[in-house]
């Protein structure tokens, strides 16, 4: 047993030591360019989200696999950002608490944004302003393997959408 957990670490060693090196000598347009001294990372101004200041950022991942349904998709990845948190400070650290909160929503899918519900994707978000949604072409068009007529399916496809939660004030 020791055995065998001494060869797992001397294995992971050596696999970092492996990556570590691999990333050394990755060309340069695969690594972030270093920052100036005592500068940090730009981020994008709250102001530009229509917030006064950023709180947080949540992201989350939802698929539909069958169906074709990109609505059920987004909503998922909605709740999956916001599902596994817990804010009891909000009330004191956003002036006018939970109704002044602010929540800027990006989200990423395979289709075209007209085929979302938006007033859906609204109501996963049980307090907070919602600003204007940002729809983007991204997530991903995968197969399923099968398509199931009983469940809806008109072909094989599941629509994968990721979403990004901005929760600012």
């Amino acid at each position: 047993m020791r055995a065998s957990f001494l060869l797992l670490l001397v294995s992971a060693a050596v696999a970092s030591a492996v990556v570590a090196r691999r990333l050394r000598a990755a060309p340069s347009r695969l690594r972030a360019p270093p920052l100036a001294s005592g500068s940090t990372p730009s981020t994008p101004p709250a102001a530009s989200l229509g917030m006064q200041q950023v709180l947080f950022v949540e992201c989350g991942f939802g698929c539909d696999q069958h169906g074709q349904n990109a609505t059920k998709a987004v909503v998922r990845a909605c709740r999956s950002a916001i599902e596994f948190n817990s804010i009891p400070s909000i009330g004191k650290i956003v002036p006018g608490g939970y109704d002044n909160m602010k929540l800027h929503l990006q989200i990423g899918i395979p289709g075209p944004a007209s085929e979302i519900d938006l007033e859906a994707v609204a109501a996963v978000f049980p307090y907070g302003q919602i600003l204007p949604i940002q729809i983007e072409h991204g997530g991903l068009l995968a197969h399923s393997g099968i398509a199931l007529p009983a469940m809806g399916d008109t072909n094989d496809d599941m629509i994968i959408a990721v979403a990004c939660v901005t929760v600012g004030y």
